[in-house]
């Protein structure tokens, strides 16, 4: 990987001068609901006694830590679900996994991933887009997500390596990805597909977190766990997981790659959630790759601004472009 010709994009500035302030959006109303992770003002104080016991402290740390919020009520899915389209369901080596595939079959797709504990219809503001730019676009839930079966750990668990698992089993049924749109912890899953051998044309990225780190330090923050509970609630998440949590790297995944696909980031500068810092140490670390910086869309607005929609569409119509010269 090299920094090489990589960019940086600010909204609104010609030749990225300075951030600016991007315009506020309509915040649907599943991004308005607590985290999952907000589920009591006791939680902290429990935690503090638990840090005497860290086995306690780290087995209930990583319980939560897995646990998927309920999913969103069936008529703001539906509410939030563009027209058309045909519904379909993929088997996986951890059960069905069901979404929605919109367009040709016959044409480059475009693949939407959403990340821990979202669903679909979220990033349903690139369905039209990337239609209108010639592609197929193929969203699904991911296990334990949305419409789809449990996974492996049950219905309200799941792990980053089955959602990756997930991605590839869809993928092999609808056909190589012309450009993968991802959320969050969607960008793990979507790296860990593309360690595995799924071969993607592009790469759009929204928010992703660079590393499981920030993600282990945000849930342990936001729980109080203390720093010993936190080191059991590691080490008992990489046996779920299958993988030490350096594996689940962004940059060490993308460095084992062959060649890599073309990157698009878009990260708001203030996000809470997936520190902006990794953005910028990824795009720099991978050759080509472009990062458009937001202010004031924290984590979830990112998905449906209108500008990061616009970028993605042209990535998306650039490497369906791509994908049909290198089938002529």
């Amino acid at each position: 990987m090299s920094a090489e010709k990589s960019t940086i994009d600010r909204f609104g500035m010609p030749g990225g001068a300075a951030l600016v302030a991007a315009p506020r959006v309509a915040t649907p109303r599943r991004a308005r609901r607590r985290s999952p992770l907000a589920t009591s003002s006791l939680l902290p104080v429990v935690f503090r006694q638990l840090e005497r016991t860290p086995s306690v402290g780290g087995w209930l740390a990583e319980r939560l830590w897995f646990r998927l919020p309920a999913a969103p009520p069936a008529a703001e899915r539906e509410r939030r679900t563009p027209p058309g389209g045909e519904p379909f369901e993929t088997a996986w080596s951890g059960g069905v996994v069901r979404g929605r595939v919109y367009g040709d079959r016959g044409l480059p797709t475009a693949y939407l991933v959403h990340g821990w504990g979202g669903w679909w219809q979220q990033l349903s503001a690139h369905v039209q887009p990337l239609l209108d730019r010639g592609l197929c676009v193929v969203a699904f839930d991911a296990p334990s997500h949305g419409g789809s079966d449990a996974g492996r750990f049950g219905g309200r668990s799941t792990t980053f390596v089955e959602m990756g698992e997930a991605l590839a089993a869809v993928a092999a049924d609808f056909g190589r990805p012309a450009v993968v749109v991802a959320h969050s912890a969607g960008a793990m899953a979507t790296l860990l597909a593309i360690d595995a051998g799924l071969d993607v044309e592009a790469l759009a990225l929204l928010a992703p977190p660079i590393s499981v780190a920030p993600i282990q330090r945000f849930v342990a923050t936001s729980l109080g766990v203390g720093p010993r509970s936190e080191r059991v609630m590691r080490a008992r998440a990489e046996r779920r997981v299958g993988l030490p949590m350096q594996a689940l790297d962004l940059v060490d995944l993308a460095s084992r790659q062959r060649s890599l696909p073309r990157l698009l980031v878009v990260h708001d500068r203030h996000d809470r959630e997936a520190p902006f810092a990794g953005a910028v140490e990824l795009v720099t670390a991978w050759h080509g790759a472009r990062l458009v910086v937001t202010e004031r869309l924290g984590h979830h607005r990112v998905m449906w601004h209108p500008d990061a929609v616009a970028r993605v569409a042209a990535l998306g119509g650039d490497a369906a472009e791509g994908v049909r010269r290198s089938a002529r």
